[in-house]
């Protein structure tokens, strides 16, 4: 009995998280990468494999997809909500946090950009490149705050991340 209660959870949360991912009809092929397409604002926000594949990613990937798009169209604050539904399934995604970063930048928000970055940093201790793009968030948040020891510091960052 409990074995059945386990595998119709599982089977739940399954069909949770696809249905969170969006109100809008998606066939399969609309939430697998395509490494070919160039929606993607900065290289570092690109998937990558291990985000492709399992459930949980396919509806993260539906939702990058779609604030990606809303970025392009300059819709800040719905790709923002797109953001937070996929913090909400897996809140340890830096690439959510460092776009979350950029869209406080546009919106005139440095304090919460920077906050953003830090945050998709210290998750993305693995991916330089990210590390980098997050640090050029903050160095740009700083000068915007006006505090030129936190743009230094920025670029001596960014600087350190090159040899990698």
């Amino acid at each position: 009995m409990y074995r059945y209660r386990r595998i119709l959870g599982g089977l739940f949360l399954t069909i949770m998280l696809i249905s969170c991912a969006s109100t809008e009809k998606h066939s399969m092929s609309d939430s697998v990468v395509d490494e070919t397409r160039d929606n993607y604002k900065y290289d570092a926000w690109r998937p990558t494999r291990d985000t492709v594949g399992t459930t949980e990613f396919e509806a993260i990937n539906v939702l990058l997809e779609e604030s990606d798009v809303l970025i392009e169209n300059r819709a800040y604050d719905a790709a923002s909500d797109k953001l937070e539904r996929v913090l909400r399934i897996k809140p340890k995604y830096a690439p959510a946090w460092s776009r979350l970063s950029w869209l406080a930048l546009q919106m005139n928000s440095p304090k919460r950009s920077v906050q953003m970055a830090k945050r998709s940093n210290s998750l993305a201790f693995s991916d330089p490149a990210l590390q980098s793009l997050n640090w050029s968030f903050i160095r740009a948040a700083s000068e915007v705050m006006q505090d030129e020891v936190s743009y230094e510091r920025a670029n001596q960052k960014i600087e350190s991340l090159k040899a990698f």
